[in-house]
Protein backbone atom coordinates (compact mmCIF):
# COMPACT_ATOMS: atom_id res chain seq x y z
CA UNK A 1 0.00 0.00 0.00
CA UNK A 2 2.95 1.99 1.01
CA UNK A 3 4.69 1.34 -2.18
CA UNK A 4 1.29 2.09 -4.43
CA UNK A 5 0.79 6.08 -2.68
CA UNK A 6 4.72 6.57 -3.58
CA UNK A 7 3.87 6.01 -7.01
CA UNK A 8 0.92 7.69 -6.98
CA UNK A 9 2.47 10.41 -5.57
CA UNK A 10 5.13 10.95 -8.01
CA UNK A 11 2.94 10.17 -10.95
CA UNK A 12 1.28 13.86 -9.42
CA UNK A 13 4.24 15.35 -9.25
CA UNK A 14 5.67 14.78 -12.81
CA UNK A 15 2.33 15.42 -14.19
CA UNK A 16 1.59 18.95 -12.23
CA UNK A 17 5.06 19.68 -13.43
CA UNK A 18 3.88 18.92 -16.83
CA UNK A 19 1.05 21.11 -16.73
CA UNK A 20 2.97 23.99 -15.10
CA UNK A 21 5.83 24.04 -17.80
CA UNK A 22 2.77 23.28 -20.70
CA UNK A 23 0.42 26.52 -18.95
CA UNK A 24 3.63 28.10 -19.13
CA UNK A 25 4.86 27.73 -22.42
CA UNK A 26 1.35 28.26 -23.58
CA UNK A 27 1.15 31.76 -21.74
CA UNK A 28 4.40 32.51 -23.19
CA UNK A 29 3.72 31.44 -26.63
CA UNK A 30 0.20 31.24 -27.37
CA UNK A 31 -1.91 33.58 -25.89
CA UNK A 32 0.53 36.72 -24.72
CA UNK A 33 1.62 37.59 -28.32
CA UNK A 34 -2.22 37.64 -29.88
CA UNK A 35 -2.92 39.41 -27.08
CA UNK A 36 0.26 41.88 -27.61
CA UNK A 37 -0.43 41.67 -30.86
CA UNK A 38 -1.69 45.43 -31.54
CA UNK A 39 -3.03 46.71 -34.16
CA UNK A 40 -1.26 50.09 -33.56
CA UNK A 41 2.70 49.20 -32.97
CA UNK A 42 4.20 52.78 -32.14
CA UNK A 43 8.05 51.24 -33.04
CA UNK A 44 6.75 49.32 -36.62
CA UNK A 45 7.19 52.95 -38.56
CA UNK A 46 10.69 53.73 -36.96
CA UNK A 47 12.24 50.52 -36.96
CA UNK A 48 11.31 50.39 -41.11
CA UNK A 49 12.96 53.67 -41.44
CA UNK A 50 15.59 53.75 -39.03
CA UNK A 51 19.05 53.86 -40.40
CA UNK A 52 17.68 54.51 -44.05
CA UNK A 53 16.00 57.83 -43.50
CA UNK A 54 15.59 60.88 -40.63
CA UNK A 55 12.14 60.45 -38.85
CA UNK A 56 11.09 63.31 -37.16
CA UNK A 57 7.11 62.47 -35.94
CA UNK A 58 5.48 58.83 -36.78
CA UNK A 59 2.16 60.12 -38.53
CA UNK A 60 0.34 55.93 -38.42
CA UNK A 61 1.62 53.07 -37.65
CA UNK A 62 0.33 49.69 -38.04
CA UNK A 63 2.66 46.37 -38.28
CA UNK A 64 -0.38 44.03 -38.03
CA UNK A 65 -3.72 43.98 -38.75
CA UNK A 66 -6.52 42.67 -35.60
CA UNK A 67 -6.44 38.86 -35.30
CA UNK A 68 -10.35 39.19 -35.34
CA UNK A 69 -10.38 41.27 -38.70
CA UNK A 70 -11.01 40.73 -41.91
CA UNK A 71 -8.65 38.06 -44.18
CA UNK A 72 -7.38 41.38 -46.16
CA UNK A 73 -6.78 44.47 -43.81
CA UNK A 74 -4.15 47.29 -43.92
CA UNK A 75 -0.74 47.81 -42.36
CA UNK A 76 1.56 50.74 -42.93
CA UNK A 77 4.02 53.01 -41.69
CA UNK A 78 4.01 56.10 -42.40
CA UNK A 79 6.48 59.21 -41.06
CA UNK A 80 7.14 62.91 -41.32
CA UNK A 81 10.65 62.91 -42.48
CA UNK A 82 13.63 65.63 -41.33
CA UNK A 83 15.26 68.04 -43.48
CA UNK A 84 17.81 66.57 -44.06
CA UNK A 85 16.49 63.47 -45.98
CA UNK A 86 17.32 62.66 -49.74
CA UNK A 87 15.70 64.27 -52.97
CA UNK A 88 15.80 60.92 -54.64
CA UNK A 89 14.13 57.98 -52.63
CA UNK A 90 15.72 55.27 -51.74
CA UNK A 91 15.38 51.87 -51.94
CA UNK A 92 16.44 48.69 -49.64
CA UNK A 93 15.53 45.40 -48.37
CA UNK A 94 16.18 44.91 -44.77
CA UNK A 95 17.23 40.30 -45.41
CA UNK A 96 17.75 40.47 -41.28
CA UNK A 97 14.30 41.90 -40.27
CA UNK A 98 12.22 40.50 -43.43
CA UNK A 99 9.82 41.88 -46.31
CA UNK A 100 7.71 43.62 -43.57
CA UNK A 101 9.95 46.20 -44.00
CA UNK A 102 11.53 46.55 -47.61
CA UNK A 103 11.02 49.80 -48.89
CA UNK A 104 10.93 51.10 -52.50
CA UNK A 105 11.87 49.48 -55.54
CA UNK A 106 11.64 50.73 -59.16
CA UNK A 107 10.07 54.64 -57.85
CA UNK A 108 8.30 56.15 -60.53
CA UNK A 109 7.80 59.94 -60.22
CA UNK A 110 4.08 61.38 -59.70
CA UNK A 111 1.62 62.32 -60.32
CA UNK A 112 -0.12 58.67 -60.71
CA UNK A 113 -3.05 57.91 -62.83
CA UNK A 114 -6.21 57.28 -61.08
CA UNK A 115 -6.84 53.09 -60.42
CA UNK A 116 -8.85 51.26 -63.07
CA UNK A 117 -12.35 50.77 -61.75
CA UNK A 118 -11.49 47.44 -60.81
CA UNK A 119 -8.13 48.21 -58.68
CA UNK A 120 -8.45 49.52 -55.22
CA UNK A 121 -6.49 52.69 -54.35
CA UNK A 122 -4.71 51.89 -50.85
CA UNK A 123 -5.01 55.06 -49.66
CA UNK A 124 -9.21 55.10 -49.93
CA UNK A 125 -8.71 51.24 -48.71
CA UNK A 126 -6.99 52.38 -45.46
CA UNK A 127 -7.59 55.64 -44.54
CA UNK A 128 -10.55 54.93 -42.08
CA UNK A 129 -7.17 54.20 -39.83
CA UNK A 130 -6.10 58.01 -40.36
CA UNK A 131 -7.21 61.11 -39.32
CA UNK A 132 -8.69 62.91 -42.58
CA UNK A 133 -6.12 65.31 -43.33
CA UNK A 134 -3.44 62.35 -43.60
CA UNK A 135 -5.20 60.57 -46.13
CA UNK A 136 -5.91 63.67 -47.81
CA UNK A 137 -2.27 64.68 -47.94
CA UNK A 138 -1.24 61.16 -49.16
CA UNK A 139 -3.85 61.37 -52.21
CA UNK A 140 -2.51 64.98 -52.93
CA UNK A 141 1.20 63.40 -52.77
CA UNK A 142 0.30 61.41 -55.00
CA UNK A 143 -1.50 62.45 -57.19
CA UNK A 144 0.43 65.87 -58.05
CA UNK A 145 4.16 66.21 -59.38
CA UNK A 146 6.65 66.44 -57.10
CA UNK A 147 7.02 62.82 -55.29
CA UNK A 148 7.47 59.08 -55.74
CA UNK A 149 5.41 56.09 -55.61
CA UNK A 150 5.96 52.73 -55.87
CA UNK A 151 2.65 50.43 -56.42
CA UNK A 152 2.17 46.32 -56.46
CA UNK A 153 6.09 45.63 -57.28
CA UNK A 154 6.19 43.79 -53.94
CA UNK A 155 2.85 42.13 -53.32
CA UNK A 156 -0.21 44.94 -52.56
CA UNK A 157 2.48 47.58 -51.24
CA UNK A 158 2.51 51.13 -52.16
CA UNK A 159 5.39 52.82 -51.33
CA UNK A 160 5.22 56.87 -51.50
CA UNK A 161 8.81 59.54 -51.20
CA UNK A 162 7.88 63.16 -51.10
CA UNK A 163 11.09 65.16 -50.24
CA UNK A 164 9.16 67.99 -50.55
CA UNK A 165 6.35 67.27 -48.32
CA UNK A 166 8.74 65.22 -45.78
CA UNK A 167 6.61 62.33 -46.53
CA UNK A 168 7.35 58.45 -46.62
CA UNK A 169 4.65 55.78 -46.55
CA UNK A 170 4.46 52.07 -46.70
CA UNK A 171 0.85 51.08 -47.00
CA UNK A 172 -0.19 47.90 -47.50
CA UNK A 173 -3.07 46.12 -48.11
CA UNK A 174 -2.80 42.23 -47.43
CA UNK A 175 -3.39 38.91 -45.71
Amino acid sequence: MWIAFALLRRGANVILTFAFFYGVWWYLFTWMPEKNRQTYDPIYARDVFSGHLPVAEVLATRRFHAKDAETWDCTYAIVRLGPDAPEQPPTWIDDEMGWQFRFGGQWVESPRAEPPVNHYDHIDTCAKYWPMELSTELKDTLYSSGAWFVYRQYSDTLFLYSNERRLAARIRFGD
